[in-house]
């Protein structure tokens, strides 16, 4: 199966850990990485921008050390806020020529940093290899809260896109937890057999409905209410599971990126042959993987390759103008 290949955007000399499209303008991608597969050397935050007659690459800030994971403010169009493995949460404006703020706090690399998807809460949530989960507020800089209870490296937290203070994280320790953030509370745990668990994501539709995925190269669909046994097992990667990305156009869909070099879409809604189709463009670990809140079908993802791929998978025709 083929895919409409829109553009294939070089990253110079870093390679890819985290890309994330703009949720404000059609137009703009965030992307992170770090020089030497992110094990020395520096990194950089590179902001894009693509449209019908192709890419240009509109900022780039160097950081002292790897960027592992990006996201935009939800209320302010310039504001990007990146994951630093000396440690940090860096605050860009892009456009100023330096970070506006640096928040420091964790005891080790800075693995997720995500902004609260709902309107009332405005804070970041972060995750480190320090085994803990923070709370910020992004206006003064503080750290509202501190939450334990991992016993390995907290790869990545996502908040929930419809439950108040709510947020799912996933760790080397194995397990998937749910959280209270308002009381530093857990208030559900599920392990995966002793595999880590690299990924999760909410349904965008479904408020209970939560996907896991990790180092048994497998995807898991939860419901929180039921939270014992996986409602759905998707195979078909062949290594680690890095990232995983529910659909916001189709309830069902998801993406998954993976360390077998692979970008592969799935049908939940489909438990027989969730498989829908799987893109083989990267030389090199796939680490992350979006889609576009502007444009139905619309995929970015990132590789230790050096390359950012934007495209429209071969089952959306004719494929989207980006405009």
């Amino acid at each position: 199966m083929i895919k409409w290949l829109l553009s294939t955007i070089p990253t110079s000399s870093i390679d890819g850990y985290s890309v994330l499209f703009s949720p404000f303008s059609p137009n703009l991608l965030g992307f992170v990485g770090g020089s030497n597969y992110g094990i020395s050397g520096k990194g950089g935050l590179i902001i894009i921008e693509h449209g019908p007659t192709g890419y240009k690459e509109i900022r780039r800030y160097g950081w002292k050390d790897v960027l592992y994971n990006v996201t935009w403010s939800e209320i302010d169009e310039s504001v990007v806020v990146v994951a630093s493995g000396d440690g940090n949460i860096v605050i860009f404006n892009i456009t100023q020529d330096v970070p506006v703020a640096v928040m420091s706090g964790h005891l080790g690399e800075v693995s997720s940093v995500e902004w609260s998807l709902l309107r009332r809460e405005q804070h970041l949530i972060s995750s480190s290899w320090d085994k803990t989960i923070k709370l910020w507020d992004p206006a003064t800089g503080t750290c509202l809260n501190t939450l334990s209870g991992h016993t390995g490296i907290v790869y990545s937290t996502n908040w929930s896109p419809h439950i108040p203070n709510t947020v799912a994280s996933v760790s080397g320790d194995g397990t998937l937890r749910l959280w209270d953030v308002s009381q530093s509370l857990n208030t559900g745990t599920v392990n995966d057999g002793g595999n880590e668990v690299l990924s999760c994501s909410w349904n965008k539709y479904e408020q209970n409905l939560l996907c896991s995925a990790g180092t048994d190269n497998t995807i898991k669909l939860w419901d929180i209410r039921q939270f014992t046994v996986p409602l759905l097992i998707m195979t078909g990667h062949s290594q680690s599971v890095r990232q995983i990305k529910f659909d916001p156009h189709t309830p069902s869909y998801l993406a998954s990126c993976s360390y077998d070099f692979t970008v592969r879409l799935w049908d939940t809604a489909n438990p027989l042959h969730p498989l829908i189709q799987t893109i083989s463009h990267h030389n090199e670990f796939t680490y992350s993987v979006d889609f576009s809140v502007h444009q139905k079908g619309l995929i970015a993802d990132c590789s230790w390759d050096k390359t950012i791929k934007l495209y429209t998978p071969s089952f959306v025709t004719p494929p989207p103008p980006i405009s």
